[in-house]
């Protein structure tokens, strides 16, 4: 009778934190898209006001960039908890490609940066080091998708959700 106890609390337990797992899981995806309404709606108000103050089309230009790829992020933080919350797996795939978006976004607003920088100094030198570092980092996780990739991990939780239902064919 005490052995049947146990079990029945060991489930109990089991299930209480299955359930709470999810509630976070839901939590931090109300939040996700919380904040892409945030940025939506920021980027919205930006827009307009570089449009009012006459800024040039190359500021407008990255600003959108800016936001898109930010979005972007967002995004592919809501997939990965999406496919997390399916197949109770973390993949390191959607990592690598938030990584890569954070690194490009990154070098877009340095680049934007250098038209306001002298021709030289150390403002100047610390822009080119970071951009150096940038590039460095971006072929470093361009590479590291590609390993992961090719290397046809089975344990990839993507992979579970692209095969078909109950034996359909695609």
């Amino acid at each position: 009778m005490r052995q049947h106890s146990v079990a029945n609390t060991g489930m109990t337990t089991h299930r209480l934190l299955a359930v709470l797992e999810t509630v976070i899981y839901v939590t931090v995806g109300v939040f996700l898209a919380v904040a892409a309404a945030f940025l939506l709606l920021g980027t919205i108000g930006d827009l307009r006001h570089a449009w009012h103050e006459g800024a040039n089309s190359v500021a407008i230009g990255v600003l959108v960039l800016d936001r898109i790829l930010l979005m972007l992020i967002v995004a592919e933080l809501v997939y990965t908890l999406n496919l997390v919350m399916h197949t109770h797996k973390l993949s390191v795939t959607p990592f690598l490609y938030i990584g890569l978006i954070a690194v490009v976004r990154r070098t877009l607003i340095v680049t934007a940066s250098i038209e306001s920088l002298p021709a030289s100094g150390r403002a100047l030198t610390n822009v080119l080091l970071q951009l150096g570092l940038l590039s460095v980092l971006a072929v470093s996780l361009s590479i590291a998708i590609y390993l992961v990739r090719r290397s046809g991990d089975s344990d990839d939780p993507a992979a579970e959700l692209a095969q078909p239902l109950d034996g359909q064919t695609a």
